[in-house]
């Protein structure tokens, strides 16, 4: 799958040479394949159906595939839209002067996925990007691929526990094997295939392991002595008593390694408060205060703000459902859809105030982050540039009516756009007590 990924990002001599000896005018998905091909070939072949879906395109210069790449979402158009042929244009096909070229687009696309692409924003100027999906950041690691292709199992607390970091790893060797009954014992080898008697070097039994390590007198002997030093009984319960009181020691042996490595303890100090309090823009200038609410992270989400003037007269809010969602994306849409709604309504130029300091670092350094809201940052700055928009970080205190706004949306899953006379009740207030200055006491 790494070699798929290589290949496909265009990022070496050795994946341009690929691209021009074997794919030329088709896309490398649909290329058929020839036995007297390569065998680098064969393999980038046999691996492309597991690898593909895993690969989306952040657009940039829109020099990917139109039909075969996954720049809309999902999955490729071609696989959504159903046609006798499918041709090879580009992305930059399909724009005009820096925008989708809408008319052009409606001659091919069904108008639902049509509206969809006009929303997908254009970054002009720099290269389409490659995101790895299954990473957060986008970028491909060998850890992600597996843990995507790989049938997984139930997770197993007492593996979890064996393999513990508070345990010697010889230790933790041997318990699995133990668990696995891969010791050597004598009836062990017996089921192999050796032909000798079984006799326990203490007793005359049998040599098994449940013998070994649980039945015998000599060995419950050293576990009552152990057992009496962590002060816990010795005591056989079910199938698998050796497991008795794991979970207990493996606590212990935290707490031993803890001590073994020496604990620091730092003194506490309580934060001094402060005072924060809404502020209102400057004249001719109108503020956005937005936020984003999820239930759970991930959860029901909801996304609100709220744009203000100067005077601190209410011009509009909104609120909108999102169904399960991340914080993030909560709080990037809040900002989204109220810069849209201030682009609409001629309320530029615009201040916007996040109380979340992730999506300021987003947003000021133009990091990718997680690739699922890159679409969204990409907009977010589109929008920027229209408006003369300036975001900046506000405490949580002096954002309580986008918070409350946001709370509610989540809460009750809310898509509306609010004017002056329809906020009532609880929000009213807190905009009254922002009119007036009122200041909040915030800690740390």
């Amino acid at each position: 799958m790494k070699l798929w990924w290589r290949f496909r990002g265009k990022s070496s001599l050795w994946s341009e040479y690929l691209h021009g000896r074997y794919c030329r005018n088709l896309h490398p998905t649909i290329v058929p394949y020839n036995r007297n091909h390569s065998s680098v070939w064969h393999r980038l072949c046999r691996i492309r159906d597991v690898a593909e879906p895993f690969i989306f395109w952040t657009l940039g210069e829109g020099s990917v595939s139109f039909w075969h790449d996954n720049w809309f979402g999902e999955k490729p158009l071609a696989q959504l839209v159903h046609r006798d042929t499918y041709t090879m244009e580009s992305v930059h096909y399909y724009w005009h002067e820096g925008e989708w070229n809408v008319p052009r687009i409606l001659r091919i696309i069904p108008m639902p996925f049509a509206q969809i692409i006009c929303q997908i924003p254009i970054a002009a100027g720099q290269g389409d990007i490659i995101v790895w999906t299954e990473s957060s950041t986008g970028d491909f690691s060998t850890k992600s691929a597996w843990e995507a292709i790989r049938q997984a199992s139930p997770r197993r607390q007492l593996l979890a526990d064996v393999w513990h970091r508070s345990l010697r790893p010889t230790i933790s060797v041997f318990l699995w094997r133990l668990f696995q009954d891969r010791i050597p014992v004598d009836a062990r080898m017996q089921q192999k295939g050796f032909s000798f008697p079984s006799k326990c070097q203490c007793c005359e039994a049998e040599e098994t392991v449940s013998h070994l390590f649980i039945e015998s007198a000599a060995v419950q002997g050293v576990w009552q002595h152990f057992a009496a030093i962590l002060g816990s009984a010795f005591v056989i319960r079910g199938a698998s008593p050796i497991c008795t009181d794991l979970d207990e020691h493996t606590v212990e042996g935290r707490f031993t390694s803890g001590c073994r490595n020496g604990f620091h303890i730092s003194p506490t100090s309580s934060p001094s408060p402060s005072i924060v309090r809404w502020l209102a823009p400057s004249p001719s200038w109108f503020k956005l205060n937005t936020d984003g609410s999820s239930l759970g992270n991930p959860g029901l989400a909801g996304a609100a703000g709220i744009i203000r003037d100067s005077a601190g007269h209410v011009h509009l809010a909104y609120q909108f459902a999102l169904g399960t969602g991340t914080s993030v994306l909560a709080e990037l849409t809040a900002v989204w859809r109220g810069m849209e709604l201030a682009l609409t309504h001629g309320l530029a130029p615009l201040v916007v105030e996040v109380d979340a300091t992730t999506v300021i670092s987003l947003l000021q350094s133009r990091a990718s982050g997680n690739w699922e809201v890159q679409h969204m940052i990409m907009r977010i700055i589109c929008l920027q540039q229209l408006l003369v928009a300036d975001v900046q970080h506000v405490f949580r205190e002096a954002n309580g009516a986008a918070d409350h706004l946001a709370k509610e949306a989540a809460s009750l899953q809310l898509t509306r756009v609010l004017h002056h006379d329809d906020i009532t009740g609880i929000l009213r207030g807190i905009i009254c007590l922002d009119r007036q200055g009122v200041p909040h006491l915030r800690r740390g």
